[in-house]
Order: structure tokens, then C-alpha cells, then sequence
């Protein structure tokens, strides 16, 4: 009989049952919306072991708080039952869509995207899942995967553990091989192979292991080696084929290190645009993984090396060339780096590790001994090991596996310790929007202008300068020193805290679609205290019509864009190695917004290049605290120092033309025409040529002052070097220089290049990827920008040109 109201919930029905709960359909009055209320059974009651293991998915789903798993709103009990409330899922599970059929592999690398970011997150404190499957993934009204049913988490710190000694706690179907034998050193590598199971049957629309019994189910999962998944669906990219393999790596050791880095390397054979190169570079790493393929896998031919001879030229000024306007910026995405593979012991036709052998006997016993305690409330065809159901859904499947507690025969089995996988989240970079591009105004000049002295500087005293040049020195915060106006503050303060269920804020009187934000968040108190979390919040149009961008005591940031009734999850990643928590201590807290694209900083060290291109209207913009409920103590205070806004706007740009090579031992330039200290700026070059033909170079000069100047430039042989003129191109020296991977290197071909230069610290990047912090505090002197080619010998080809497009500088505080 369903029950009219539990709590102070109103029981609108039943809309799922399993062994270990019953979930409904039900009606919060005090915040008027729909939830899913999950119950224990009465017949549970009294079970110690099932109560803890409610009571702990109730604990572990609250403290996790990640976009991707389903959110706990209340937790309560009535008559001796308890509850737990959630949120309503409508989506269905991936149970529902696998039994449609295979998922299109672009769908799977978002849902594994999803899932990996919120593995990765539990397995960063210690929370292992145990019992992944399709039916604890599921999905919101958006289509949004989420990760459900921590019943039966490990937690690696515990000492209070919920199966009996020698017991087995899973889903054979999705156990991993250490599971099987029950280790109880079990790791984030678990679910990671879980992970792979299931990104197997979401290719193929089948597991990869089928079996009648549960006890040869994992002995499959022992003994078996991982199937070749390009021979169910040959139509599959070739890489996948390793991924799998990888993922589902009988040896742990062998698998990817994070779930993460799993789906990296599905995205990144997903990307639209890869070419072909660096696809063959993919799979070539991809076999590497496996010893006994690696004498079928390609070798990959060498980076070209960098001429230890390439010196710079003296200046001239170039002849531009007034284009017709430019086509938009691509959108295309710049080249994946995919997770450095490890070499893969288990293949498709090789033998079973020594230690499997070990296991069979486990099984075996398992096997004869009847040691299948099949609890009452599962049928005889169900098959499962360990506590919870799947009724964190709305949506139940009755066919699926039920976990239950097997008892096992005591077998003596070494355990191996493992390191705790490590998170590395990673974020997509979207481009920088432009306007229709405006023409150079400087006056074509139709013949090279006469060297000055800044140019004159020859090849070989520049050469004996940088043989001596000394490494940077690490820089600090950049402290506020443009010459860009306010349109906000900076006003200092303090944000309330109360127990209200309200994010608490201070707003600013601007609204400005684009915008650069700094201000210094104080903490309300030390760690030993409580939880905190401070954020902004922009391009607000109504209440919960916004973006925010959220930095978490723990060490979790995120980025949401919301509009009523959604939230959708935009990136996240991990601050802990920069945020300060000391008691009393301050983070400093930046970001840079502009169009599609913005900037995150933390204490002077850049997070992340944000994806903004989901909500690019102006709107109101706040500081704010207790965005999470549990990170506000209700009497204390968030101080803040330096709240400002600043107008992001360009004062040069977006401009396109040619810098024409002239062989004249000369470097070709094209100014902004500006003069600013504190800047961005970005172009995007067209290659002159191939590089296998000849070499060629382009880049920046900024913070140009009479004869000093930086020099910022990128080479075809995969370098890239800043260099700081003192005066004359004699005394010149290199301040840092790398290699670079992410080039493209063929005729007309195109390179994006941005610099933010800030204070004492710049941030260079390639085709939107960060790929170096530059110490440029040796010269703090506003300048012209200025694009240039040529700036190594023999860099340039007679009546050749480097195009440029979307040439902008943007000043910033």
C-alpha cells in the first residue's frame, strides 16, 4: 500500500521497487517541487547492517556535491523507516537507452565525460564505488548523465567495514578482477574498469563477457581476455579498440591512472577536425599500451629538431596589405594531448597473469561449495553480490542485476597497496569572439624603412646573448597597475552569512556583458572550522538565469550555467595546490570575460580558459558565499577586499593583412598602435608556406618603449622563445623558451597566438592551449603590440607573406 505523505513529503506513486528500497513520485510542499523519495523496507528495519548502508549513501552523496552525481536534499526517518530525498530524475537510466540499442560513440564520450569528472572526484577522497552499471547512471530532463547509488561505496579511510570477512561486494557483470578476489585494498582503478565495461556495452549494445551463472560471469572477468571490440562493431575508429583494452586491463597497474584520462582518450578520438597525423599518433601510443602488439604498431617520426643556429634579425617596418574583411574565427578545437599510455601486458591472445591462477580456486569454491546466499527478495534469475539496489531512480529495471552479500569460503589471497588515482580534470577552451575585422590605418610604406638604432643589432652579438641568458625566476601576483578605468568599485566589505538556504552576495551597479573581475576573499575561518566557498556570479537576467563559477574550501571549482529549472555543468577542476585556507589567510580571485571565452585566476596562477559561449548577454554580476548549504556558519562573515569591475573592450583590432618577406636581414612588423602595459592580445597567422619547405616564424613584440621591447615569437622547427631588448638588439637576452607539440605546420595553415601580459606575469598561449607564465617583470613600461615575422635568418622566402587575422589588444587593469 503507498503511503499518502512521509515526512513532510506528499507520496504522489510509486515509480520504482527493488531488494533493498522502494523509491516515489513525491511533492515538497516547503520548496513546491518534485522529488524522489527512496525508503527503506520494513523488513529492514531492524537490520543494523542495512540501516548503516542508507545512512551511509545518504552521507557519501552529500559530501561529494558534484554536478554529476545525484544531489541528496533531505535525509529523515518516519515510524523507523528511513528515508532520503533526492532529486527527481526523468531522464530514465542507461539501462533505458541500451535497451534501444548501441549509443553513438560522440554521445558516449559526453556521458563517460560526465561520469569520469564525477568518479574522479569521489576517488580524490577516498570513495570507491563498487557497483557501476547502466542502472546507476542516470538522467535529468536535459539529457544529462548522473552518477547514482553509493550504497555500497568503500571508503579507503574507514575502519567500519559493512560486509562480512571474505565476502564479495558488486554486479559480476561490471566487477573488476581484484573484486573478484576480493581484495580489500581496492582502489579508484575498480570502477575504472567498471567504467570500460561499460563503455563496451554502450558501443555495442552488448557486455563483453556473457555467462549463465554468476560464478563463471567472474571468471571471465579472471580469465578471459578483453575482447577486441572493432570485431562487434568494425565500424568503430580503430582507437577504441585499445581504449578498451586499457580501460579493462586485468592488471590494475596497467590501466588509465584516473577516469578522467579514460574519457580524454575517447574525446579525443571524437574530436571533430583531428587530422589524420595526429590520429596516427594516437593509436600508435595507443598500442604501445600493449607489449605484444608493439611490434605491429607504427613508429612515430621524430619532432624536427630546432636549429641551434636560428638568431634573431634587426627591424624593419613592413608593407601591409588592406584585406577584404575576414571569415570568422573556426571554432574548431586546437589538438588533443591524450594521457601518456602505459605498457599493456594483457592482449587479446595473450596468456593470463601467474597471479589469476591463484583466483581460480576462489571461484571454484565459490562454485562447489554453494557458498550463494541468495537473499529472499531476488528471483533466481537475478544475480548480484553486495548491499544496494538501483532505486535511486524514478526508473527501474526489473531485469537488472540486484547486488547482494556473498559470503565466501575463507581463502587466503595477498593484497597488493595501490596509490590513490589522481584528478586531472581538464576543460575545453572555446575562442575569443570578433568583429568584422578593420584594415591597418598606418599608411602602406612601399619600400623597407631605413633600420633605426633599436634594429640595428647584429645576428652574432644577439647569438652570445642568449648563450648567457639566465633562467626566470618565479614571479609574483600581479598587483593592479593599468591605466583602465573602473566602472565598478574596487570597495572593500564583508559577505553575511545565514542560515536561510540563500547564496549571500554583494552586487555590483555595472552589468557588462565582458568584463575583467578582481577582488581578495578573505576566509571566514580556517579548515578545522567548517567548509566555505566563495564565487561570482554573471550575466545575470533573473534569479537562477546566470553563469557562476564556484571555488570550493575543498579544493573543487566549478562552472555552471543556469536558467530555471536547469543547471548545467560547464567545467570544474581542482585549486587545492594554489587556494590558501589558512585561518585569517586571503585568495585572491580573478577572471577575465570576454565574449565566448574567459579566464580564471587564483593567487596569480592561471586555472583555466572558461567556456562561456552559452550565455554571452550582459546581465548583473555578484560576489557571493554559501553557494553549497553546508559552507556557511549562520552569525559568521566573508570579508572581501578590492571588489572592482573593469570594461573589457578593444582599443585595437580586430585588424587582418600581410607581412611581406624581403630578404633584408630585417624583421617584419605591424603595430597596434597602442600604448598599454597591462593588455590581450590575440592574432591568429596564416603559415607562408610549408614547413618541410622552408622554416618560418611569427609572434609578438610588446611593452615596445623607444628601444625596448619584448619579443614573443613561435618557429616552425617546435619552439618558441621570449626574448627582452635592453636598449639595442646587442643587449638582448632570451627569458624563457620550450618546445612546442601543438603547431600546424602546413602550407596556409593557421596558428592562433594570445598573450595576457599582467603586471609582472604574462600567460602565453597556442591555439588556445596555456603553454607557458612568463616572468616579465624586467620591464614594466607601457608600449606598443605589434605582429612580426622574420625574426630568426633564413626564416622567409623572397615575395612570400605571413597573413594575420583578428589582430586585437585589449587593455586590462
Amino acid at each position: 500500500m503507498t503511503p499518502e505523505k512521509i515526512g513532510r513529503y506528499e507520496i504522489k506513486q510509486e515509480i520504482g521497487r527493488g531488494g533493498m528500497a522502494t523509491v516515489y513520485e513525491a511533492y515538497d510542499p516547503r520548496f513546491e517541487r518534485t522529488v524522489a523519495l527512496k525508503m527503506l523496507p520494513r523488513e529492514f528495519m531492524h537490520e543494523a547492517e542495512f540501516r548503516a548502508r542508507f545512512t551511509r549513501e545518504a552521507r557519501t552523496i552529500a559530501t561529494l556535491e558534484h554536478p554529476a552525481i545525484v544531489p541528496v536534499y533531505d535525509f529523515g526517518e518516519e515510524d523507523g523507516q528511513p528515508f532520503l530525498v533526492m532529486r527527481l530524475m526523468t531522464g530514465g537510466s542507461l539501462s533505458d537507452r541500451l535497451a534501444e540499442g548501441p549509443i553513438a560513440i560522440d554521445e558516449a564520450a559526453i556521458i563517460l565525460k560526465r561520469l569520469g569528472s564525477a568518479l574522479d572526484r569521489a576517488h580524490s577522497m577516498g570513495i570507491i564505488h563498487r557497483d557501476l552499471k547502466p542502472s546507476n547512471v542516470l538522467f535529468d530532463q536535459y539529457g544529462d548523465a548522473f552518477l547514482a547509488d553509493f550504497g555500497i561505496v568503500h571508503v579507503s579511510s574507514s575502519t567500519n567495514a559493512l560486509t562480512a570477512s571474505g565476502s564479495l561486494v558488486g554486479t559480476p557483470t561490471y566487477m573488476s578482477p581484484e573484486q573478484v578476489y576480493g581484495d580489500k585494498q581496492l582502489d579508484g582503478r575498480s570502477d575504472i574498469y567498471a567504467l570500460g565495461v561499460i563503455l563496451f556495452q554502450m558501443l555495442t549494445g552488448n557486455t563483453p563477457y556473457d555467462a549463465d551463472t554468476p560464478a563463471r560471469m567472474m571468471m571471465k572477468h579472471v580469465m578471459d581476455p578483453v575482447p577486441a571490440i572493432l570485431t562487434v562493431r568494425p565500424d568503430l575508429p580503430p582507437a577504441c579498440n585499445e581504449i578498451i583494452s586499457k580501460a579493462m586491463a586485468k592488471e590494475r597497474d596497467e590501466r588509465f591512472a584516473s577516469a578522467t584520462d579514460l574519457s580524454s582518450a575517447l574525446t579525443a578520438v571524437t574530436e571533430r577536425g583531428l587530422e589524420r597525423p595526429t590520429m596516427q599518433k594516437l593509436e600508435a601510443e595507443l598500442s604501445e599500451m600493449q607489449a605484444e602488439l608493439m611490434e605491429d604498431a607504427p613508429e612515430e617520426t621524430a619532432a624536427p629538431p630546432v636549429r641551434a643556429t636560428a638568431v634573431p634579425l634587426e627591424t624593419a617596418t613592413s608593407t601591409p596589405v588592406v584585406p577584404p574583411p575576414p571569415p570568422p574565427v573556426g571554432t574548431g578545437s586546437g589538438p588533443v594531448s591524450f594521457p601518456t599510455p602505459t605498457p599493456q601486458v594483457q592482449t587479446s591472445g595473450g596468456g593470463v597473469p601467474k597471479w589469476i591462477w591463484a583466483v581460480i580456486a576462489v571461484v571454484l569454491l565459490l562454485c562447489i561449495g554453494g557458498a550463494f546466499a541468495i537473499y529472499s527478495v531476488l528471483s533466481d534469475e537475478e544475480f548480484a553480490l553486495g548491499g544496494d539496489d538501483s532505486t535511486n531512480t524514478p526508473q527501474v529495471d526489473e531485469d537488472e542485476e540486484e547486488p547482494v552479500d556473498e559470503e565466501a569460503t575463507a581463502v587466503a589471497i595477498a593484497v597488493r597497496q595501490t596509490e590513490e588515482a589522481e584528478v586531472d580534470p581538464t576543460a575545453t577552451p572555446t575562442e575569443m569572439p570578433t568583429e568584422t575585422a578593420v584594415p591597418p590605418t598606418k599608411e602602406p610604406t612601399p619600400e623597407p624603412a631605413e633600420p633605426t638604432p633599436d634594429a640595428l643589432g647584429t645576428r652574432q652579438s644577439i647569438e652570445a646573448t642568449r648563450a648567457a641568458a639566465a633562467p626566470p625566476t618565479e614571479p609574483p601576483p600581479p598587483p593592479p597597475q593599468g591605466n583602465l578605468t573602473a566602472v565598478f568599485g574596487p570597495i572593500d566589505g564583508t559577505i553575511q552569512h545565514d542560515d536561510d538556504d540563500f547564496i549571500e552576495t554583494v552586487y555590483a551597479d555595472a552589468s557588462p556583458a565582458n568584463f575583467v573581475m578582481r577582488t581578495e576573499i578573505v576566509n571566514p575561518y580556517g579548515p578545522e572550522t567548517g567548509d566555505w566557498d566563495f564565487g561570482l556570479i554573471f550575466r545575470q537576467s533573473d534569479v537562477d538565469d546566470e553563469m557562476r563559477l564556484v571555488v570550493r574550501s575543498d579544493g573543487l571549482w566549478t562552472l555552471n550555467d543556469r536558467n530555471p529549472g536547469e543547471d548545467t555543468f560547464v567545467q570544474e577542476g581542482d585549486v587545492s595546490d594554489f587556494l590558501n585556507l589558512d585561518t585569517g589567510g586571503s585568495n585572491s580571485f580573478e577572471m577575465i570575460v570576454a565574449g565566448e571565452v574567459g579566464f580564471f585566476f587564483l593567487n596569480g596562477e592561471f586555472i583555466s580558459q572558461l567556456d562561456l559561449s552559452a550565455n554571452t548577454d550582459a546581465g548583473d554580476i555578484a560576489i557571493g558565499a554559501g553557494f553549497y548549504g553546508a559552507d556557511e556558519i549562520n552569525g559568521e562573515v566573508t570579508p572581501f577586499r578590492g571588489f572592482g569591475l573593469w570594461p573589457v573592450a578593444p582599443v585595437s583590432g580586430p585588424a587582418s593583412g600581410e607581412l611581406v618577406h624581403v630578404i633584408d636581414d630585417l624583421i617584419k612588423l605591424e603595430s597596434a598602435d597602442v600604448d598599454e602595459v597591462n593588455f590581450m592580445a590575440e592574432a591568429t597567422f596564416t603559415n607562408p608556406f610549408a614547413a618541410s619547405e622552408n622554416d618560418w616564424d611569427y609572434g609578438f613584440s610588446f611593452r615596445t618603449n623607444g628601444s625596448f621591447k619584448y619579443w614573443l615569437v613561435v618557429a616552425s622547427e617546435g619552439n618558441w622563445q621570449l626574448a627582452d631588448r635592453q636598449g639595442s638588439a646587442d643587449d638582448e637576452e632570451t627569458v624563457a623558451e620550450g618546445d612546442l607539440d601543438n603547431l600546424n605546420l602546413g602550407a596556409n595553415e593557421q596558428n592562433r597566438l594570445r598573450l595576457i601580459a599582467w603586471g609582472n606575469v604574462g600567460y602565453f598561449f597556442v591555439n588556445d592551449e596555456l603553454v607557458a607564465k612568463l616572468n616579465i617583470a624586467n620591464n614594466q613600461d607601457s608600449g606598443d603590440i605589434e605582429v612580426m615575422t622574420a625574426y630568426y635568418f633564413d626564416h622567409e622566402i623572397e615575395g612570400e607573406a605571413t597573413g594575420f587575422e583578428n589582430f586585437t589588444v585589449v587593455p586590462l587593469p
